[in-house]
């Protein structure tokens, strides 16, 4: 009994000694790795939590950090934590996003399945027009007075990408970047989809292509 308390203890206080909280300031993320040990390791896909002009992309207070053994430095000595999901500040985007998240999961396609979930069984309403082009198939629900649409994603893998909107807001829930990394977005439905469908999912695909191109340039894993 006293032996596994003793063991107990040397393992909270092993943790103790390699937590890392976040940094006050750091210029990138790191995603972590997890080892055949079932351990977070440094060395993940980075992301830049700062512009090249210097200046700070996320919210920091909603930044998660985890606890690894040990961090990577960035050139200048920096710490660069390893998170479990960060929010850029939707206004130095210029996408006209209302959140902007990324962050890891156990697996995104099981995700992103759960989520095209909704979308299928729109499909499936009687009372639901769908509109399909070759980059998308939207469902529109006069009844429940909602628009969905799936996809074809900017991320290889054919993994489903559903966008969902009200009269107020598109959310897209899950865009899955690679098996470990998604993003999640909102932002203000910008034209009436049920007046005209083809124009919305044009534009929802437009905005999805947007927030693609805003991650490509800060990680070289994107």
């Amino acid at each position: 009994m006293v032996r596994c308390a003793l063991t107990l203890l040397l393992v909270l206080l092993t943790g103790q000694a390699f937590a890392e909280t976040c940094p006050d300031f750091y210029r990138f993320v790191d995603f972590g790795l997890e080892g055949n040990d079932g351990v977070i390791y440094r060395g993940g896909t980075t992301l830049r939590a700062e512009s090249f002009e210097g200046e700070p992309l996320l919210i920091t207070a909603q930044t998660k950090c985890i606890s690894v053994p040990e961090v990577a430095k960035d050139g200048h000595g920096n710490p660069i934590p390893v998170v479990k999901s960060i929010n850029y500040l939707p206004e130095i985007t210029g996408l006209d996003l209302n959140e902007f998240r990324v962050s890891a999961v156990d697996d995104t396609e099981l995700a992103a399945n759960e989520n095209a979930k909704g979308h299928k069984d729109a499909l499936e309403l009687p009372d639901t027009t769908s509109t399909r082009s070759s980059s998308f198939l939207c469902a529109n629900s006069k009844a429940q007075g909602t628009f969905s649409c799936q996809l074809v994603s900017p991320y290889p893998g054919n993994i489903p990408l559903v966008v969902y909107c009200d009269a107020a807001q598109c959310e897209m829930p899950v865009l899955a970047v690679n098996q470990q990394l998604q993003v999640s977005a909102s932002w203000t439905v910008p034209i009436d989809f049920s007046g005209n469908p083809e124009a919305a999912g044009t534009v929802i695909q437009k905005k999805v292509q947007q927030i693609h191109d805003f991650l490509k340039p800060l990680s070289s894993a994107l």
